[in-house]
C-alpha cells in the first residue's frame, strides 16, 4: 500500500514539474491584438496620435516620449497606426539597444 502511495506521489511530482517546464518554454510577449483594442477607442481599425497619449498618459509616460514612440511605429507617416505596423514595429523608438542586455 505504502510503495503505490509512493508511486502516486513520485507521478504527480513528475507530472507537476513536466507541466512547468512546458509552460516556461512557451514565449510570452504582448497580446497586439488586445493591446490595440484598448488603444483603438473610437473603433476605426487605427490609432491616433491623440488616442495612443491618451490612454498612455495614465502612468505618466512624459508626452514626448510618447510621440516619438508612437512616430517610430507608425513607419508610414499617416498618424494612423494600424494592428500590422504595431507588431512590426514595437520596441522602436524606446532606446533599447540590440545585442545588448
Amino acid at each position: 500500500m505504502k510503495s503505490r502511495i509512493l508511486k502516486l506521489g513520485v507521478l504527480s511530482l513528475l507530472s507537476f514539474a513536466f507541466t512547468l517546464t512546458i509552460s516556461a518554454q512557451e514565449p510570452k510577449g504582448p497580446n497586439f491584438e488586445k493591446m490595440f483594442k484598448r488603444f483603438d477607442t473610437d473603433k476605426n481599425e487605427f490609432i491616433s496620435l491623440e488616442e495612443w497619449t491618451s490612454f498612455k498618459r495614465k502612468k505618466e509616460i512624459p508626452i514626448e516620449r510618447l510621440e516619438k514612440n508612437y512616430a517610430a511605429m507608425d513607419t508610414d507617416g499617416n498618424g494612423q497606426l494600424t494592428l500590422g505596423e504595431m507588431k512590426a514595429n514595437w520596441g522602436k523608438g524606446r532606446g533599447k539597444k540590440k545585442g545588448k542586455k
